[in-house]
């Protein structure tokens, strides 16, 4: 292709540049096709979606970390919701609960550090989740009204709250 004041070279001829990625030559001109733009914003939406999907599974992995060490961490919430369930038998301290206890820190603080820690990491995994599936309506139904740059400004402003999260949790 020959760029000639304007015009690009192409198949042997002088063409002016396309207007957008939603036009196509028809021979003489550039015509716009209303079922493509439809079809690139839904793309970039798409885009988009994995985009913000992307940056919560990275918040998720921050907060629970691996996915045995998140199981273990919610077997120890379910041992000491039992536990605590039960009245806090002194005889019957669960593995998961009797693991966390150490010098001057009772079965009973144990538990309750445990379901206090856990309640936060399900509030904050719910955060999260709220955040990521509003923002993903939002980018759909924008890209779907053809308004992209909508769109956009609604994943920025999930990708902002997903990173304030992140950074809430670990100040």
């Amino acid at each position: 292709m020959i760029v000639i004041q304007e015009l690009h070279q192409c198949d042997g001829e002088l063409r002016l540049p396309q207007p957008s990625a939603a036009h196509e030559w028809d021979g003489q001109n550039w015509v716009f096709n209303a079922d493509r733009k439809i079809a690139l914003d839904l793309q970039e939406a798409e885009r988009l979606c994995a985009k913000v999907d992307a940056a919560a599974d990275n918040a998720r992995n921050a907060m629970a970390g691996d996915p045995l060490k998140a199981m273990e961490y919610a077997q120890a919430a379910a041992d000491a919701q039992a536990f605590s369930d039960a009245g806090y038998p002194k005889k019957e301290v669960p593995l998961s609960v009797a693991a966390w206890v150490a010098k001057g820190r009772t079965a009973k603080q144990a538990a309750e550090q445990i379901l206090s820690k856990a309640e936060q990491l399900t509030e904050h995994l719910l955060t999260l989740r709220t955040l990521r599936l509003k923002a993903k309506a939002q980018i759909r139904a924008q890209a779907g009204k053809g308004k992209v740059d909508l769109a956009r400004g609604a994943a920025d402003d999930a990708l902002i709250g997903i990173r304030a999260l992140i950074n809430g949790i670990s100040s």
